[in-house]
């Protein structure tokens, strides 16, 4: 298959119904040689390219000898970056490339605007015509707009295959693997691979007295979650070596993040997948901030991150143990076997049965940690799944009243609006910052404020929109961290409503933000 098949198939799905889309893709996938190839594209099944929407108007508009003002506009007026290219570019000469060369465009790593791989993106987007170029802009910022799921593509495998297994096999495969294996006759089999990224189980929150019928109690930590491979590697001069990968919770492998716990693992017996929490610690082993992790995370000194940001490892699922894949079974057979196999001091802490829910959430709190998770002693590990099986249960969040002083527009639906929204408290009779916040609100609502706010403008810079105070907003969040600067913001802030009875002067004040931390 060539870009433009793919690009004609891609105009199709996003036109017709849902129930349709699956039928297509069938169809598609008969004509295909490497069917994988198409499914891989579909499910964006891609690494993390590097490439954010500020860069990618920069990259497209190097490329094209374009103003980035002119592709800022487009996207403004069509709201995604592909229809924007189609728009300024019409043509319908069709390109050379294949499917596999689209892969290999959509997989470069784009952390850098000069050098072989730009070089290549421009050389490559200049041959397309205006219809591929959409395509492949949308799959490259990895937004392809078309309304196919991960669940469509499965339907589509599993009808093309003539298979009802489709389920099972998901369990323990992508769905560009469980193609491979069908398309050369073998069933995929039920097991986990070392290497292998599991998408991890998502928890819900809980709502008023919810829980499962029988559950487990353990902490929860206010870190990074974290998949770690521990197995044996077999490849000649590396025969029996140890391989240890960390995955952050988005499949990206950041092992060299964790020199200290890629050590510490190495001398655990047996090979596992385990499913970890990784947090900053003080001196005295009790847990820091949060914001900590961002030394580790993004420090290019590794030796130094480690020195600055001591971390602690706590495992509290095994997926995985010596070749045999535990997801299927019960979540207390699966910490019955982490039990007897991980170190004691490096499992998460689990309250003793019959220990109640508001107990143990008020000793993690007092202990420093963010709250507890209640989980179902009998559910399976449900990968890639949010489920009411685990429940995490926090404090309430805190609620202020805010004032906009700032906003940029969104992206994608939200382009044509302003979607993220600076907010200031007062101090005295000026307004400090608190942060931004672009959750928690209705289109109606994105509208509304954007008609209301274009009325109050006091500057414009570099797309950002400063406004006279005047519109009030109720926000909460998980909590208030200040840095070392001395500036104040708000963790997991969301819109709780639009507050059209206060006026800008009944907001919190400073005062009531430094009795909140």
């Amino acid at each position: 298959m060539m870009l433009r098949e793919f690009a004609n198939l891609c105009e199709t799905l996003e036109h017709v119904k849902p129930t349709e889309k699956a039928v297509r893709i069938n169809q598609a996938l008969s004509l295909l040689e490497d069917k994988s190839q198409l499914v891989k594209i579909l499910t964006c099944d891609f690494p993390n390219n590097n490439i954010g929407s500020k860069k990618a108007i920069k990259w497209v508009a190097s490329a094209l000898e374009l103003f980035e003002e002119e592709v800022e506009y487009e996207i403004k007026q069509w709201g995604d970056i592909g229809a924007a290219v189609h728009d300024l570019y019409d043509e319908y000469e069709p390109s050379p490339i294949t499917l596999k060369q689209f892969i290999h465009l959509l997989e470069l790593d784009c952390s850098q605007s000069q050098g072989n791989n730009f070089a290549l993106f421009k050389s490559s987007l200049n041959v397309m015509s205006g219809l591929e170029r959409k395509w492949f802009l949308r799959y490259w910022v990895r937004k392809p707009r078309n309304g196919i799921r991960n669940s469509v593509v499965s339907k589509a495998i599993g009808s093309h295959f003539t298979t009802s297994k489709m389920k099972e096999y998901e369990l323990y495969h992508s769905l560009t693997d469980i193609c491979a294996y069908l398309q050369e006759g073998v069933t995929p089999p039920a097991k986990l691979a070392h290497g292998q990224f599991i998408s991890p189980m998502l928890a819900k929150a809980r709502k008023g007295k919810q829980q499962p019928n029988k559950y487990i109690i353990d902490i929860k930590y206010d870190g990074n979650r974290y998949q770690i491979h521990k197995g044996t590697f077999n490849h000649g001069s590396f025969k029996d070596s140890t391989s240890i990968i960390i995955f952050n919770r988005k499949g990206k492998v950041v092992t060299n993040q964790f020199p200290d716990v890629v050590e510490e693992v190495a001398y655990w017996d047996g090979d596992f997948i385990i499913d970890t929490e990784i947090y900053p610690i003080n001196m005295d082993g009790s847990p820091a901030e949060h914001k900590l992790m961002a030394k580790r995370v993004h420090k290019l000194n590794k030796a130094e991150a480690v020195q600055e940001c001591p971390v602690k490892m706590v495992v509290f699922d095994l997926l995985s143990f010596d070749g045999e894949a535990l997801i299927t079974r019960p979540l207390q057979e699966r910490v019955k076997i982490l039990q007897e196999n991980i170190p004691s001091e490096n499992q998460a802490l689990i309250f003793d049965e019959g220990t109640t829910i508001e107990a143990a959430y008020n000793v993690a709190i007092n202990e420093g940690f963010e709250g507890i998770m209640i989980k179902s002693a009998t559910a399976s590990y449900k990968a890639g799944k949010r489920s009411v099986d685990w429940l995490k249960y926090k404090p309430p969040r805190i609620e202020l009243d805010v004032v906009i002083t700032s906003a940029r527009y969104g992206e994608g639906k939200r382009a044509n609006v302003f979607g993220t929204y600076g907010i200031s408290i007062l101090d005295g009779d000026d307004y400090i910052s608190i942060g931004k916040v672009g959750t928690g609100l209705s289109d109606t609502d994105l509208w509304r404020l954007t008609n209301q706010l274009k009325r109050n403008v006091e500057s414009f810079d570099d797309g950002k929109f400063t406004f006279l105070p005047r519109v009030v907003l109720e926000v909460s969040a998980d909590l208030i961290s200040q840095d070392e600067q001395g500036n104040y913001g708000l963790r997991f802030p969301r819109v709780n409503k639009i507050r059209d009875d206060k006026f800008p002067k009944e907001i919190n004040t400073l005062n009531d933000v430094m009795e909140m931390i």
